[in-house]
């Protein structure tokens, strides 16, 4: 009996399955699971987005008053931060006051309420000459309201009360000044600062 061998087959076609197996297998394998992205610190969020803040006002009170409407500007540049700021699952909270004095002896004070509800402010100025007045000032929640002070000739300090904050700022009486308390909030994360200039 004589024997003869079969022919090989190719091995084209498996060759061509097992190469693309192990190609999508590398892909699959090199994608990187949801724990591995990258992330922004919250913390390190909310700190960079106050210093925008900061910075941002005081270029707002500029324009403003460029434009002789320094409180429009900065209710509705508070507005858009607050809008701004939600986008990106931030909650904005903010109260802030603004001093200017004219040619006489008197000085307007204007607060602005964007915190979550009305405010009583409590408004103590002191100046070289003494206490002048402490006003309580009723401010609706995402709006303004001003009051005067009468007979104050030089620099003075003001104190500003309201729920269970104050702030005091030293301010000069010849000069626009302006007072903010920020209060940003994301999640469990809070950031709450004061500024003044």
């Amino acid at each position: 009996m004589i024997m003869t061998s079969k022919p090989r087959r190719k091995l084209k076609g498996q060759f061509f399955l097992i190469a693309g197996l192990l190609l999508a297998l590398m892909f699959f394998a090199g994608l990187p699971t949801a724990g591995t992205l990258v992330q922004t610190p919250v913390a390190a969020d909310l700190k960079y987005a106050y210093e925008n803040i900061e910075y941002e006002f005081a270029r707002a009170l500029n324009l403003g008053l460029n434009e002789s409407d320094q409180i429009d500007t900065l209710k509705n540049f508070t507005v858009f931060m607050t809008n701004s700021l939600s986008t990106r699952s931030i909650a904005l909270d903010t109260l802030w006051a603004v001093s200017e004095g004219n040619t006489s002896s008197m000085i307007n004070v204007t607060v602005g309420n964007f915190l979550a509800s009305a405010v009583n402010v409590t408004l103590n100025l002191t100046d070289a000459g003494g206490t002048h007045t402490i006003t309580y000032m009723d401010v609706p929640k995402d709006s303004a309201n001003w009051t005067e002070f009468h007979s104050v000739t030089s620099d003075f300090n003001l104190t500003l009360a309201f729920n269970d904050d104050s702030g005091t700022v030293e301010w000069e009486r010849d000069k626009v000044n302006i007072y903010a308390l920020v209060n940003m909030t994301r999640g469990e994360t809070i950031k709450k600062e004061q500024f003044s200039f």
